[in-house]
């Protein structure tokens, strides 16, 4: 690639790496002349596909105002999605699709026996030696599936005292019926024991909130046939009737189960792969049995772990390919091996949670699912985005979501989903839908209107992210043994445990002393040779399968690195062979100690970054501020392809190390398209250094290659660049408003009593007189630029009626040079401020019911105003914004050449 090709490249980037969009109905109550009217929106914005979810009611059924809401899987919700598919494929657009009704996977025609079980121990102590027995009617509630006595010693189970006694927990009858349970005659010997019921509760799990008739069971996620009878019922019929080919992808959304431990297969299933039965030593799950407590507990975890992965997000992908599409899976929320979980999927999708418009490493999320798309083979790997990104709602800017987006990136995503799109037949007003925990990317946001350059911008960025291969040479074990292994009965989320044992400060540590890295599981270091890592960090591992510490004993003896924080693992996993293994896990480990390519270091923090600094140099150096701007680096066969973004505020000053680059570049900025010269650089024999000035949250994208050109040099710039300062005497217009003032001093508009609650946009003008002198100067000035000190929060520049730039983020810049004339000039800044002002407006519409019952669907008002409060009304907005936020632009204007 050379650089006019880059450029055009960056002008006409791939529209397969357009960005997509969450696009939710409520109730299913859409319209085929709004479903267009909402696609044509996003396709102008540049959104290049939808994934569509259909939720729960916000609205009664209206003939009036034409709303009707369809029931889960009725002919007119399926005509209705196979309506959208249609449509979207006529703009070229890609259309996925949500299973279900809102999530997890369930519905009405999950049976109880196939739905997520959530057993608690129910425990009682008994002196012996007596003869015992309880009824436990209206005291235990559901289906006892695991019993167990046993001698207590120092608040321990003892092993050898267990008793399976199972069968002598009963039904007790009323009259013919199954009314209650009972624990038969029990003979107690001596001392203190105690008798522990794990009881499988009928309390089980519904799905949350659901379309109508969409309510129901959660599937069982570690079995197959729950998971083959949901899809059975609530996926075929959709293919059927939308058509196979018109779906891109089949979308599953984080894997929000709670309660969900058990599952009735486990008995068998925990015989056939550990070796044991697990009915007398039930009670480690909950208690602690005298040195056997964290082995039962991991091979009970263990299990669970691979049923999951099996047999929901492989079978899910298996089914996927069946209906000739693909599969998209969010994985966090898993109790499996996360990694095979997420790379179970074609397309494994982390998600940004929050205030998330940082520079930090998001294990939780993000990376784990990156690491699993590097290391499965999924060339793509997207992103739920933007969700919650700021809370509460409607206060989120574009310069958020760009911010947002290059944190993303900086994880090593590559597609952005957005979070999201809500359909809103009203633009304004009670009748305006939004979603409870989204940033309202949807033509109902007041800046709207200039999303496209964030659409088109993460256009750009995702299609260099997705050519070739990622460059990846340093590897974190995780340490999932550990949790599997201290964890009781529970529905453990692996990604939050894993993110709590490594800690955010170890792992952000090392990203930012310039190491890329990904995490890795068993199945890479048992084929090790396959990857191309060459340092291996153990943090936090105390537990490992006797194979793979071989495996990492071979990584070690093939001359590469291995650095453990503060231990190497010294235990092995699960009761089979405990003491044996254990024993050959610390004999490798005795080995592995007199290597010099085997480190243990003091901490998990600095001695691990010394010595990781000291075993080889960093794929990047960002030399001056590492804690502001990060790096991703792909490898195609031509050229090494660097993203480089500066995720703060402040322009910096920086000095970038590519090490193992020979080759020319060029740089180009993807927001704006156009090539960003440096202020030098410099060849040695193992690294390119570039100097360069970075702006607010500015991004780059460095291209090295072989038939590149030398990189644009900028020229010296002048000391002190001319100031005119045109501050005052604007006039600013609000025609929804009826306003019209002309200001002295520019102030936010909210603190004018008509525009308080405004949202919207403002026409500020103005006109200036240019001397022929000052004309003179900056006829020959290199760029002329206007600067404003403040907006709230977008600006479009007009000089003399032609447009000039669009500011959405800092630096508040626009490059004005060649817009301006000798003599008279008209300066239009047309500010848009955010959604948030008119949200919490004392006078702003919630409408409700105020009959209890009314004469259409729902008929009975309380459950549909419980979920418009909970999930559409605005009152935390109003508890959290008590005063509009500052809106239109203040402070000084000034033209600088």
């Amino acid at each position: 690639m050379n650089r006019y090709e880059m450029k055009q490249q960056m002008l006409c980037p791939d529209k397969e790496a357009r960005n997509k969009t969450r696009w939710w109905w409520y109730g299913c109550a859409v319209e085929k002349e709004e479903i267009c009217r909402e696609l044509d929106y996003m396709e102008e914005a540049g959104i290049g596909g939808v994934e569509l979810q259909i939720l729960y009611p916000l609205e009664a059924d209206d003939e009036k105002k034409g709303i009707r809401n369809y029931d889960y899987l009725s002919p007119e919700f399926m005509e209705l999605i196979r309506f959208a598919a249609d449509e979207a494929e006529v703009r070229g657009m890609q259309f996925d699709l949500t299973l279900g009704s809102s999530w997890p996977f369930g519905g009405p025609f999950v049976p109880e026996e196939l739905s997520g079980q959530s057993v608690l121990p129910f425990s009682i102590d008994v002196e012996g030696p007596c003869r015992f027995s309880k009824d436990l009617t209206t005291v235990v509630y559901g289906k006892v599936v695991g019993a167990v006595m046993g001698k207590m010693e120092h608040a321990q189970m003892l092993p050898e005292s267990m008793k399976d006694i199972l069968d002598r927990v009963k039904d007790k009858y009323l009259f013919n019926w199954p009314w209650g349970t009972e624990i038969g005659e029990i003979e107690v010997p001596e001392g203190l024991h105690k008798i522990v019921l794990f009881v499988s509760t009928d309390k089980k799990q519904q799905v949350l909130k659901p379309l109508r008739g969409g309510d129901g069971l959660i599937v069982d996620h570690n079995r197959k046939e729950s998971l083959r009878k949901f899809l059975e019922y609530g996926g075929d019929p959709i293919i059927e009737a939308v058509g196979a080919k018109k779906i891109r992808n089949i979308f599953c959304d984080s894997i929000e189960v709670f309660g969900h431990n058990w599952t009735d297969i486990l008995y068998e299933e925990f015989r056939k792969r550990r070796g044991y039965e697990l009915r007398p030593y039930i009670y480690a799950l909950w208690g602690e049995i005298k040195n056997m407590t964290e082995q039962v507990r991991y091979d009970f975890q263990k299990t669970m772990a691979e049923l999951t992965v099996e047999n929901f997000f492989r079978e899910l992908t298996k089914w996927c390919h069946e209906k000739g599409t693909l599969s998209r899976i969010q994985a966090h929320g898993t109790w499996g091996d996360v990694l095979q979980a997420y790379g179970a999927a074609d397309i494994p999708e982390g998600e940004t949670f929050s205030a998330f418009d940082r520079y930090e490493v998001n294990t939780i999320h993000r990376r784990l699912a990156v690491s699993a798309g590097h290391i499965y083979g999924k060339p793509i790997i997207s992103n739920e985005s933007f969700t919650w990104l700021r809370f509460p709602r409607f206060v989120v800017t574009l310069e958020q979501i760009k911010a947002a987006a290059d944190s993303i990136f900086l994880d090593g995503v590559n597609q952005i989903v957005n979070h999201g799109y809500s359909y809103s037949k009203a633009d304004a007003g009670e009748d305006m839908l939004a979603f409870y925990a989204s940033t309202n990317i949807n033509h109902t946001n007041t800046w709207w209107k200039y999303y496209k350059m964030i659409s088109i911008y993460i256009n750009r960025v995702c299609d260099f992210m997705q050519r070739g291969k990622p460059v990846v040479s340093t590897a974190i074990y995780l340490p999932q043994h550990d949790i599997w292994a201290e964890m009781p009965i529970a529905d453990t989320h692996m990604c939050m445990k894993l993110n709590e044992r490594l800690e955010t400060a170890c792992v952000d540590g090392i990203h930012k002393a310039g190491y890329w890295f990904d995490y890795v599981n068993d199945d890479v270091l048992m084929n090790w040779e396959c990857y191309g890592y060459d340092t291996l960090l153990l943090i936090e591992c105390d537990r490992i399968p006797v194979a793979v510490m071989k495996k990492i004993q071979e990584f070690a003896d093939s001359g590469r690195t291995v650095i453990a924080a503060e231990k190497l693992p010294e235990k092995s996993c699960g009761l089979l062979n405990c003491i044996q293994n254990t024993e050959e896990i610390r004999g490798i480990g005795e080995k592995l100690k007199a290597r010099e390519n085997v480190i243990i270091t003091k901490d998990k923090s600095v001695s691990l970054l010394e010595a990781l600094r000291s075993a080889k140099k960093p794929d990047v150096m960002i030399q001056n501020h590492s804690d502001i701007v990060g790096y991703v680096h792909r490898k195609t066969k031509k050229e090494d392809i660097y993203f480089i973004s500066n995720v703060s505020e402040n322009a910096c000053a920086e000095k970038i190390l590519f090490f193992g680059m020979s080759d020319d570049f060029c740089v180009f900025d993807p927001m704006n398209g156009k090539e960003k010269a440096v202020r030098k650089y410099k060849k040695t024999e193992d690294r390119v250094e570039v100097d360069l000035e970075i702006e607010a949250y500015q991004s780059l994208i460095f291209v090295f290659s072989k038939e590149m050109d030398a990189p644009t040099v900028e020229a010296v710039k002048a000391q002190k660049p001319e100031i005119l300062d045109i501050s005052h005497g604007w006039t600013l217009q609000v025609e929804q408003a009826g306003f019209e003032k002309t200001y002295e001093r520019l102030v936010s508009w909210e603190q004018e009593q008509e525009l308080k609650f405004y949202s919207g946009t403002g026409r500020y003008i103005k006109k200036i007189q240019i001397a022929t002198d000052q004309w003179e100067q900056m006829e020959h000035a290199a760029t002329v630029v206007l600067r404003l000190e403040h907006i709230g929060e977008t600006a479009e520049i007009r000089i003399n009626g032609k447009l000039a730039d669009v500011i959405i983020k800092h630096p508040y810049e626009a490059d004005i040079t060649g817009l301006l004339k000798k003599g008279e000039n008209t300066i239009e800044i047309r500010a848009v401020n955010l959604l948030i002002n008119r949200m919490i407006d004392p006078g702003y519409p919630e409408r409700v019911e105020k009959k209890p019952v009314i004469e259409r669907w729902p008929y009975e008002t309380g459950s549909l105003e419980q979920c418009r409060k909970e999930r559409l009304f605005n009152w935390r907005e109003r508890e959290m914004i008590e005063e509009p936020l500052p809106s239109g632009i203040w402070g000084t204007v000034q033209i600088l050449f």
